[in-house]
């Protein structure tokens, strides 16, 4: 039986079978390494059959591979759970022996508890502060040789749920321990157990992932909800609040079915929890996923691109996977469910640049909701980060014009890696003279020269003259956000143009059947629900607000209807049509969804330049094909200024 900082150091070494070091241990226990040592000595001094931790200078701490069953048939067995209470413990075990009727004598839990009344006053009174510190909450009272709660059963329940919550991560087996010492009196193995099985079997039958921790945490609600229920503790339903997702209703429909009669208070409490946990097997951002949410992220890409340079649009799969982690953070936040990251210190250590980024979320949550978010939830949003930085971030491909002196090429390039390890991969350092030859077979993205007068014709430079300061840094980080910007119109220009959408008209075309083809067009690909209503909505609009830009140009999009997908119809007038008292040659007709887009931003950012640039437009009126149009497009937006 061993005490709970024990069992955890013994689960961590289960997980890490090749060995720990006493750091990395220390680092996971939130102790000192005497502290680790100490433990160990304490474990396999207790061990029925000896030292079951072993030692040595390459492995650290480890469990002989023979072994392994039989420390893992401990946590299983009955007997873990009557392991040594910690001291920590006993202020749950005094709440729990106070729940059932809301007041207890503290002579009665003393006895229980084998501790004189002084010792109770100075526990309950440590208990008291740790309540209001970690979860600011004054449940528990004390006067006299009396000790009660104040709370309403509402709040009494969200207050348990927290804990319950917040004290279990990572531990599933917890969760039994915690209910049963709420509950001391009615809580029964079997019948939880039961509870488990009928929600797992749930969420298996609607095909939902869930993890251990929140299946585990939604049983624990039940079972509390149903005990509470039984002992005669009532939930007042408040005033009528917005009804819950459709996924949690289902999960109150099943439980009902299942001969849990839970009224409308009772479900009303649970939503807060439920609401954060994913209950369905997919989410879409069209009716899932709160518009905040989206706002939010956009605003965080956004930052990021401006601060670091780096493009988070770039991969959808990222896009998505963080919008629905925001998305939950948000529900989180708005419940005070908020997640714990066991690993949060680790994170921190380990990655303390993507760390550094994912605090840009913190001023945009706060203008939104007028509150931070906690360490451990900006935490959480550094492991995306971190994992884009590693696996989805496309570095500029470099290459570098050396110097004669060595000393300046080693200054140079440790610099780039020290500066610009995520967002440039140096390629080769070479002589001036090998640079046309290594460019007819590399894609280079960046030349760095250390040669005063070298610049490349059609390659972006830089030129480095003499000791890199912070002058030349903020001058390079300019020139990275420049070549990027120009990426993503070419990017943008890539998802949205498509060359079936695409119609040159070589005969006079009036303004109404032009937006009918180009709408049949963007129909065909399903990019579009319904074509009539899309043409009447453009025209419609036109009237009231002409969508030119200067001569020559013009992009008409609808004003209510949104698209299934965003895309772009092109008409190319080789005999310019007269609308709206302007000649125009070039026409973008654009389908855009319901939700935030920062891309569309980009794309009018694109417009505004090129429908200033003359010749630009020249060169798109002149196109002969569909697929010239494209290779032309993304040739302009190389050339505009960002």
């Amino acid at each position: 039986m061993f005490t709970r900082r024990q069992s955890k150091l013994l689960e961590i070494l289960l997980n890490h079978v090749q060995g720990v070091t006493g750091t990395k241990l220390a680092e996971y226990l939130e102790v000192s390494s005497r502290t680790v040592r100490s433990e160990i000595g304490e474990i396999n001094r207790a061990w029925k059959d000896g030292n079951i931790i072993k030692s040595s200078r390459k492995r650290g701490y480890y469990i002989e591979e023979t072994d392994l069953d039989a420390v893992r048939s401990y946590f299983l067995s009955e007997g873990q759970e009557k392991r040594e209470e910690e001291v920590a413990d006993r202020g749950w075990m005094i709440l729990g022996m106070v729940l059932e009727a809301g007041r207890a004598d503290i002579f009665d839990i003393g006895s229980v508890l084998a501790l004189s009344q002084p010792a109770m006053y100075k526990e309950i009174s440590r208990f008291q502060k740790k309540l209001l510190s970690e979860y600011q909450c004054e449940l528990l009272r004390m006067s006299g040789d009396r000790i009660w709660i104040e709370n309403d059963e509402a709040k009494i329940r969200q207050m348990l749920f927290r804990i319950i919550k917040n004290e279990t991560h990572d531990r599933t087996r917890h969760y039994a321990w915690f209910l049963k010492t709420f509950l001391p009196n009615d809580f029964d193995q079997k019948e939880y157990e039961w509870i488990v099985k009928l929600v797992k079997e749930y969420f298996d039958s609607k095909c939902i992932q869930i993890s251990d921790d929140n299946l585990y945490m939604i049983v624990s609600a039940v079972y509390i909800t149903m005990i509470r229920n039984y002992q005669n503790h009532k939930v007042a339903a408040s005033a009528e609040t917005e009804p819950a997702k459709e996924e949690v209703q289902q999960f109150f429909r099943f439980l009902k079915e299942q001969g849990f009669d839970f009224d409308h208070g009772d479900r009303q409490v649970l939503e807060g929890l439920l609401h954060g946990f994913r209950m369905s097997a997919s989410m879409s951002t069209q009716s899932e996923i709160d518009s905040l949410s989206i706002l939010i992220l956009e605003d965080f890409c956004h930052d990021v691109m401006e601060k670091y340079h780096f493009d988070l649009w770039q991969s959808q799969s990222f896009y998505d996977n963080i919008l629905n982690h925001i998305e939950y953070m948000m529900r989180r936040m708005g419940t005070g469910y908020e997640a714990k990251n066991p690993i949060l210190n680790e994170i921190k250590k380990q990655y303390p640049y993507a760390y550094e980024i994912s605090m840009l979320m913190v001023p945009i949550v706060y203008r939104y909701k007028n509150c931070y978010i906690q360490d451990d939830e900006i935490s959480f949003i550094a492991i995306f980060v971190e994992h884009f930085l590693e696996n989805v971030n496309k570095k500029l491909k470099a290459v570098m014009i050396s110097s004669a002196r060595f000393s300046v090429n080693s200054i140079v390039s440790n610099w780039i890696q020290t500066n610009f390890q995520n967002q440039i991969e140096l390629l080769e350092i070479m002589p001036k003279h090998s640079l046309e030859h290594y460019l007819e077979t590399h894609a280079v993205d960046l030349v760095i020269s250390i040669m005063d007068t070298f610049v490349h014709p059609t390659v972006a430079t830089f030129r480095v003259d003499g000791i890199p300061n912070q002058y030349t840094l903020a001058a390079m980080n300019a020139l990275v956000y420049k070549i990027r910007v120009k990426y993503r119109f070419r990017e943008i220009i890539k998802e949205h143009f498509n060359q079936k959408t695409i119609r040159i008209y070589r005969e006079k075309v009036e303004f109404v059947q032009l937006i009918e083809e180009l709408s049949e067009a963007l129909k065909t690909e399903d990019y579009i629900y319904d074509v009539n209503e899309f043409v009447n909505d453009v025209l419609q609009r036109e009237v009231n607000y002409p969508t030119y830009i200067g001569d020559w140009f013009m992009i008409p999009h609808p004003l209510m209807t949104f698209a299934k997908k965003t895309a772009i119809g092109v008409g190319i007038l080789k005999k310019p049509a007269w609308i709206h008292g302007r000649e125009i040659q070039v026409v973008f007709l654009l389908a855009m969804e319901h939700k935030q887009n920062e891309q569309i931003g980009v794309l009018f950012e694109f417009f505004r330049h090129m429908a200033q640039d003359r010749s630009a437009l020249g060169r798109l009126a002149a196109v002969e094909t569909e697929e010239e149009f494209v290779e032309v497009l993304i040739h302009i937006s190389n050339s505009l200024e960002s």
